[in-house]
């Protein structure tokens, strides 16, 4: 499939055991390329100004990265200092990079890394119960669409953080949010200062920039909340599971629903339940409505705004998903 701009559209899948691309042929997804097979994948990210420069995080190489859509890869030079890698973040000319121990890097068009230390001082106190040894980490990072220069780090655990000067300077954004496990967070492209949070026991918005929080969980048992993300038409969507990952050895697993929401998390509804993997990333799918949420279980299910299906089956461990070229 290609674009209006000549490019062609890929989807791009980091997991447990490697990256893998997709291309769209005759209405289905084909798997075109597969590498970086030895290394188990925490992040990916699409360069913002360039769709064949992607990056990929590692648990414990650091940082790869392709500038010709995965036909090549190669270990950043230098590498992030920390390379207990969890998070990225790409901005125009710059890539973010967290860490475990939580802590922040930057590097700007292939220069050295420069630790953003706020994060590292904000995460102060916080633990990691499944390795309590290893502290807090970096779990996500985002950028705010009406203010670029507003970030957010989601620590787990150890609550929000949020900057105002890209990244200098960091406080935590925390009242009301009662639960510090965050695991995604999403700053609106659509709705004006709105801003969701996925957590480890529920979901939490905002409705000034991260400044003040209310609980938006949806009923139900499912309280672990693994993913959220918003669609091109500014419906929000929202990744809960029943019990935490160690919980997941019952014949269901995960037991995952996704559900959405049209006023801003106010109100949600289910799309899709009863997934055996827990959805642990999402992105906007092609067109005006929609997104594509890979799984646990290594599943890529299209949930659109009538009908949902399984177009990916039987990957490893699905950790990130993005579209690039």
């Amino acid at each position: 499939m290609s674009r209006d701009d000549g490019k062609a559209e890929a989807l791009h899948l980091a997991t447990y055991s490697g990256w893998y691309r997709f291309e769209q042929r005759d209405q289905q997804w084909t798997q075109t390329d597969r590498a970086l097979t030895f290394w188990k994948m925490s992040s990916l990210q699409v360069d913002p100004a360039n769709p064949r420069h992607i990056y990929i995080a590692t648990e414990h190489s650091g940082l790869f990265i392709t500038d010709n859509g995965g036909t090549d890869w190669k270990r950043a030079k230098p590498n992030v200092p920390r390379l207990t890698t969890t998070s990225l973040l790409a901005l125009p000319g710059t890539i973010l990079a967290g860490t475990v121990p939580a802590a922040l890097y930057k590097a700007s068009n292939g220069s050295s890394w420069q630790e953003l230390e706020g994060v590292r001082f904000g995460a102060t106190g916080g633990s990691f119960p499944p390795s309590p040894e290893l502290g807090a980490r970096t779990r996500f990072l985002a950028a705010d669409n009406e203010t670029p220069h507003r970030l957010y780090a989601a620590i787990e655990v150890g609550g929000l953080l949020v900057s105002d000067d890209g990244g200098q300077r960091w406080t935590q954004a925390t009242k009301g949010l009662d639960d510090p496990d965050v695991h995604q967070v999403l700053p609106s492209a659509k709705t004006k200062r709105l801003v969701v949070a996925a957590c480890g026991e529920g979901a939490y918005r905002s409705t000034d920039r991260g400044e003040h929080w209310e609980n938006v969980t949806p009923p139900g048992n499912r309280t672990f909340g693994s993913s959220v993300t918003e669609d091109n038409s500014g419906t929000i969507y929202l990744a809960m599971a029943l019990g935490r990952p160690n919980t997941w050895l019952r014949k269901e697993r995960a037991d995952a629903a996704l559900f959405v929401s049209t006023d801003g998390g106010a109100h949600w509804n289910i799309a899709i339940e009863k997934l055996p993997g827990g959805i642990m990333a999402m992105c906007p799918a092609l067109g005006e409505q929609g997104v594509l949420a890979s799984t646990s279980e290594g599943d890529v299910v299209h949930v659109g705004p009538s009908r949902s299906r399984t177009i990916i089956r039987g990957l490893p461990s699905i950790t990130a998903i993005a579209l690039g070229a």
